[in-house]
Parts: C-alpha cells; structure tokens; sequence
C-alpha cells in the first residue's frame, strides 16, 4: 500500500514524560506485522526547542502496533535536506 512512498511515522507514546518520536523515510516493505523503513529519526524532548536528528539514515523495522499516524510525504520531497521549523 505505502510500500516504495516518502513517510513521516510518529511512533506512539507509552507515558507521558518519553520523548515524541517522528521517523521520516522511505519505505522499503511492509505486511501486517511491521513495516520496514529507511530514514531517519527526528526525538523532541520537553523543554527543548529544537529536535534531535539521527546523522545517518538506517533501515530499521517498527511494529505497526507501535504506529500513531502516517503522512504521506511529496516524492519529490529532499530527505537529506529536511529542516525543522
């Protein structure tokens, strides 16, 4: 369904004082279970302004049941150049 799309994934949140967690990327493949992705985690801890960001992409693989929401990005989205406002 989403397979070979640019994803912004954020992961849910199991208490409240964990850090919001957003993987941008693509996605490589999927089924029911999990997803696998190549991208970069971007982590937003409270009192901070600005996100920290992965320095290299990686494949990692998420658990579906670990997803809040997906948003499909442009293709012709730059995932090298993302900048946080």
């Amino acid at each position: 369904m989403f397979k070979g799309q640019k994803v912004k994934v954020r992961l849910k949140r199991f208490t409240s004082d964990q850090r919001v967690r957003v993987l941008v990327g693509t996605i490589l493949d999927m089924n029911n279970e999990w997803l696998k992705i190549d991208g970069k985690f971007y982590y937003l801890a409270k009192g901070e302004l600005k996100p920290r960001v992965d320095k290299k992409s990686r494949v990692l693989g998420i658990p579906r049941e670990n997803i809040q929401i997906i948003r499909i990005l442009p293709s012709n989205l730059d995932l090298n150049d993302l900048r946080y406002k």
